[in-house]
């Protein structure tokens, strides 16, 4: 199509036919729905965390992808009535410095009750808390966005990383959503925000037990059994351990020497057996169309599949 024509559609002076309309959600991977949905859905202070440079259509739709999913996720809450309303205990807690950082979470796991146990489903105990949470399989380059829709926050993960990663960078990405910085400069900010990602997923008390508090040398088997039990890679158990003292800037050096030249930058040893996938959605979806509350094929729009996937994968018990 031409590029008039797409300034038509995006105006509302024209509509695409069928052949086009299939093309366009093809190429920005929504359903042909998505179109003719109204919404006043708008996405604020979304911050895009890089590992590499995406190009711009990449960019465009992962926004596409995300917009579509919000306006059904927040249309499902509308129906059924069960919209969440975030609360952020740490708002009006001020973010200076690391020690700061550690303050703010620990401050966070007080409120939410959560003790110093390992958070077994992180993006389930967020989303009951009212985060919303998309995954959307995309290229290297892209770990997460985050920000706020109205009042809803907002954490869209790459589909893709693996389990530690993925459970950082949603812990990074609430790091941005709920820690108030002073004046600080992005590379800060994004210093800060892993800080506390690692700092709120394994807690200074659990660390200095399993490490005790001052150690020369750390065998690979008790970073294995850390990752293991807190789901966070092997290289950010021992920067934690250099940012609280627990190892020498030296022993940290050597270990990052030694982590490189064993490759683990890409591919580091030991195993996180655990689940993390956001769930609310999906419960929203099944349990309107249990009550009888919308229908199958409006359940099938609103997950964005075929209504024959769908009757296959729903069953009620009777």
């Amino acid at each position: 199509v031409t590029k008039q024509a797409i300034s038509k559609y995006e105006k509302g002076l024209m509509k695409p036919d069928g052949h086009n309309l299939v093309a366009l959600a093809n190429a920005t991977g929504v359903s042909t729905g998505y179109f003719f949905r109204h919404t006043n859905v708008n996405p604020t202070k979304i911050e895009f965390r890089k590992k590499a440079k995406l190009s711009q259509k990449e960019i465009d739709r992962i926004e596409s992808r995300t917009l579509d999913f919000l306006e059904r996720y927040i249309e499902i809450s509308e129906i059924v009535g069960q919209g969440m309303v975030f609360e952020n205990p740490l708002k009006n807690f001020k973010i200076r410095s690391y020690s700061e950082v550690e303050a703010a979470a620990e401050k966070l796991r007080d409120f939410w009750n959560l003790g110093e146990s390992p958070l077994s489903n992180l993006m389930e105990m967020l989303e009951g808390k009212g985060i919303c949470i998309f995954e959307i399989k995309t290229q290297i380059g892209f770990d997460g966005l985050s920000g706020f829709v109205g009042d809803i926050p907002v954490v869209i993960l790459n589909a893709s990383l693996v389990l530690d990663l993925k459970r950082v960078t949603l812990a990074h990405e609430l790091g941005h959503l709920i820690l108030k910085f002073t004046k600080l400069e992005p590379k800060i900010k994004e210093k800060m925000c892993h800080a506390f990602a690692v700092a709120f997923l394994l807690p200074r008390a659990a660390i200095s037990t399993e490490l005790f508090n001052k150690r020369q040398n750390i065998a690979e088997w008790e970073l294995k059994k850390l990752k293991g039990i807190y789901g966070i890679s092997m290289w950010a158990i021992m920067t934690r351990a250099h940012i609280l003292g627990i190892i020498t800037d030296s022993h940290y050096k050597r270990f990052c020497m030694y982590a490189s030249s064993n490759g683990w930058r890409q591919e580091e040893p030991g195993e996180y057996v655990g689940r993390e996938k956001p769930n609310r959605f999906h419960h929203l979806v099944y349990y309107a169309m249990a009550e009888g509350i919308i229908t199958m094929s409006k359940g099938a729009e609103l997950l964005n599949v075929g209504l024959p996937v769908l009757r296959r994968k729903f069953q009620l018990v009777t």
